[in-house]
């Protein structure tokens, strides 16, 4: 809650303008955060405001207005009602290095989720969900990380399929696993960092943060308003399901040391592939057209209509695939792929970030400068970190002259982050 007063001088002038304001559920330090700058607002639910640049005010209206209160009335049903009574949305500038941070009452948010297509505002579902998970009740430390962004992302694919079906919760959570695995191969299976609960002694946090506590951890009135660690989270556990009998054995057999402490892989769940088997199928026939493949004998010829028909994240998933090919495509291929299917001019970064790795992968040089442009433009580490990791690999001096060029432009820890990429610990 905000209020606002003038301080009058002595001669009853006006003077200092000041602002008061008033959190009623007690929160965290971290939570708390201020913006300021030259903002306008819109109504995008009737107890949700999406605030921006004026000049960006009507595309993020458009974006959000659809969905969130959808997302909210979800989320009461799946949880217990709203305890913040407004949500809000801030569409900050595109240097902010996270899809959004979860401040209470308002959202920040990156501006690559008003991406013209509603396609990426399951960004929102997830902050959204963070109203529950996080923000009532918090990780007591970092190593419990898992404990604020595991149930929140079930709570956010729980809201995916309540408002489009079962069979978006499991498309979603596959494309998390894609995430996980991309996240256990760069630190490597063994690592500390692919724990769900971490040793952080000694270690910068944000040197751990990945895709894996939100993937691995994938409780609420007890403790609300107050924080949490693991095994407190696990004695409620056993408390709530003490009078179920076939729960609680099912959970004395459960190895929780093993699920705490155990790095690299959790089992894979068994997923409903409905939605991504059409994103698998057209991906097998880009095989026929990777560098070991004999261009004159392919049968395939790629058309618009192969994904006319697809969401974006459909998309992403297809992308994805061909990510993992052990055999990038050719150069001609990447330039066929950008041209027909639209991924090179796209104005959602998911796919065109996705698509300009596929062209590095390939040293595809057409998508060289497209990518370096793109860095300049987006400060989002999830897009930002691999494309400079990629970049690096083909073209350094293009790679270390662009961050050099951006580095102001970057938010510090993204700033950071990229120079350990680029750098390892000490700067060139």
């Amino acid at each position: 809650m905000c209020s606002h007063d003038f301080l009058h001088g002595k001669d009853g002038a006006p003077g200092t303008l000041l602002y008061t304001f008033k959190q009623d559920v007690p929160i965290p330090s971290y939570l708390f955060a201020i913006a300021s700058g030259d903002l306008a607002s819109a109504s995008i639910g009737p107890r949700s405001t999406v605030w921006t640049g004026p000049e960006e005010l009507q595309a993020a209206k458009w974006e959000l207005e659809e969905s969130t209160e959808t997302f909210i009335q979800a989320a009461e049903m799946i949880v217990y009602p709203y305890a913040w009574t407004t949500y809000n949305v801030l569409v900050l500038p595109p240097s902010f290095p996270y899809g959004g941070m979860e401040n209470p009452v308002f959202t920040f948010a990156t501006p690559t989720i008003i991406s013209g297509d509603r396609e990426n505002v399951d960004v929102i579902a997830h902050e959204l969900a963070h109203s529950w998970s996080g923000n009532l009740v918090t990780n007591c430390s970092w190593q419990d990380f898992w404990l604020n962004e595991g149930w929140t992302v079930y709570i956010e694919r729980r809201i995916m399929a309540e408002v489009h079906g079962e069979p978006h919760r499991s498309f979603s959570a596959l494309i998390g696993w894609k995430a996980l695995q991309d996240s256990i191969e760069r630190f490597g299976e063994d690592h500390e960092f692919t724990k769900l609960v971490v040793d952080l002694k000694g270690k910068d946090p944000d040197d751990a943060f990945s895709s894996i506590p939100y993937e691995k951890g994938f409780y609420f009135k007890t403790f609300a308003k107050k924080s949490v660690d693991s095994y407190e989270f696990k004695s409620i556990l056993l408390d709530f399901f003490a009078s179920n009998p076939s729960a609680s054995r099912k959970l004395a057999d459960l190895d929780f040391e093993s699920w705490f402490y155990k790095p690299g892989y959790p089992p894979k769940p068994d997923f409903d592939t409905s939605m991504v088997d059409v994103c698998y199928a057209l991906a097998d026939k880009w095989k026929q057209l990777t560098t070991r493949s004999n261009s004159a004998e392919a049968k395939f010829t790629p058309h618009k209509a192969d994904i006319a028909a697809w969401s974006a994240n459909q998309c992403v998933v297809f992308l994805e695939r061909v990510q993992t090919f052990p055999t990038p495509l050719a150069d001609t291929a990447v330039r066929t792929m950008g041209e027909v299917y639209g991924f090179a001019s796209s104005r959602n970064v998911e796919l065109v970030a996705r698509y300009f790795g596929i062209g590095l992968k390939a040293h595809c040089k057409d998508v060289y400068q497209p990518t370096a442009e793109l860095l300049g433009r987006v400060g989002r580490m999830k897009f930002v970190r691999p494309l400079y990791r990629a970049l690096n690999e083909v073209d350094r001096k293009l790679a270390v002259r662009t961050f050099e060029k951006n580095r102001a432009f970057y938010h510090p820890i993204c700033r950071g982050m990229v120079e350990k990429d680029l750098f390892g610990s000490g700067k060139e």
